[in-house]
């Protein structure tokens, strides 16, 4: 009875340890998705926001900024493109403290250069 006691006692901390390093290990791994995916991502994802009808606001807005509910929408795909180029999720975090503006800004310089590499190659061929 006394040696069930020792290992229900010595297995929970262990699960809460394997638990933990698990999930820091899902934060810190980069996605499985190539780069031409994670761009038609992030380019459905662009999309989808432009289609979208958001609720309306509780303070107007007057520039043409994103309300925070599109920048919702946007930004899982944002951190996959951002990803694909080989930072890792928890760079991501570390670099943006987790703003969102900044992973957006980010996200829209890896789509630009690739899309700019794209057509330079696209030129090259023809």
């Amino acid at each position: 009875m006394k040696l069930r006691k020792t290992i229900l006692l010595l297995s929970i901390p262990m699960l809460t340890f394997l638990s933990c390093a698990t999930e820091n290990m899902a934060t810190n791994t980069t996605p499985d998705i190539s780069k031409p995916e994670a761009v038609q991502k992030f380019n459905l994802a662009i999309k989808k926001v432009a289609m979208e009808k958001e609720p309306a606001p509780a303070t107007p807005r007057t520039s043409a900024e994103l309300s925070d509910y599109k920048k919702e929408m946007l930004l899982p795909a944002a951190k996959d493109l951002i990803a694909s180029s080989g930072v890792s999720y928890a760079e991501i975090e570390r670099q943006t403290r987790g703003d969102k503006e900044k992973i957006l800004t980010w996200a829209v310089q890896v789509y630009g250069e690739y899309n700019k590499q794209t057509n330079k190659n696209y030129k090259s061929e023809n």
